[in-house]
């Protein structure tokens, strides 16, 4: 699948009936349609949600969780989160009746539908790697930056910052949590508003082991907004469709953009009328 030049994907933002993006859909969606089981995958913040400075005030676009609730529920499609969130924080934001799969924390950590939560394995030496990490962050003073704290990652955050004390931030701490990336399998990865010093599954890891859980040609689909979202893109390549969601475009692997909430919105409409077809 090809991925749109600026133009196209300029087209796409103002009307969702663009050809180049109304052919892939109608497309993808016709599969979803004829086939017994198909795979719906979702990024929480910034796709699902928009974004909140306190992630705690985080909720859903108006009308998605009632979609997604009514996806759910034809038990045609599996439906499934793929968050750097922890997955306990993105079941209770999300307010579903009946909380989906949930990747959380990139992937390291697995939430089943009935509420069980599987974690990634860190081995020591990333965990003595990562308490280093920590303790030079905390050390060197961020202020006016927010730190997360995960059992396998820590992040710093400045969303909400002007750009150019964004600027410096990003340099500083990339500076400070290089010498500790690529130790013992550690990653240092932006995102929109941040880097975190990561052990552990990607969601490119993530889509991969769903993937190979279903059966070959099962129609799915990611869709995210992040950088961090690019590892799903990949992996998902030619077994489906990736979806970049999002105000404004930016270059991705992704083949089609959509700018929610309405695009969003109708995405899911559409997927919905698709399983009652």
């Amino acid at each position: 699948m090809p991925v749109l030049t600026e133009c196209e994907a300029y087209e796409a933002s103002e009307k969702l009936d663009s050809p180049s993006v109304e052919t892939q859909l109608d497309d993808f969606l016709t599969l979803v349609a004829n086939a017994e089981q198909s795979a719906l995958l979702l990024d929480f913040d910034g796709t699902l949600a928009p974004f909140r400075i306190d992630p705690a005030k985080v909720r859903p676009w108006a009308g998605v969780t009632d979609l997604l609730d009514k996806i759910q529920q034809t038990a045609r499609t599996r439906l499934a989160i793929i968050s750097g969130r922890p997955a306990e924080d993105v079941a209770l934001q999300l307010g579903m009746a009946r909380p989906p799969e949930i990747w959380g924390l990139h992937g390291a950590e697995r939430m089943m539908l009935d509420g069980r939560i599987e974690f990634d394995d860190l081995r020591p030496e990333q965990r003595t790697t990562l308490d280093a990490a920590k303790v030079s962050l905390h050390a060197a003073g961020k202020t006016g930056l927010r730190l997360e704290e995960k059992w396998n990652a820590i992040a710093v955050h400045w969303r909400g910052k002007p750009e150019h004390f964004a600027q410096i931030a990003r340099e500083r701490t990339t500076k400070l949590l290089s010498p500790f990336a690529d130790e013992s399998g550690m990653k240092l990865l932006q995102f929109d508003g941040g880097v975190e010093l990561r052990a552990g599954r990607d969601k490119g890891d993530a889509v991969r082991m769903l993937l190979a859980e279903m059966p070959p040609g099962t129609p799915a689909a990611f869709m995210g907004d992040d950088i961090t979202d690019e590892d799903a893109f990949r992996a998902l390549a030619e077994r489906g469709l990736g979806i970049l969601a999002r105000r404004e475009w930016r270059p991705t692997a992704a083949p089609v953009w959509l700018r929610p909430p309405v695009q969003l919105r109708k995405f899911l409409s559409s997927w919905l009328q698709a399983l009652r077809y």
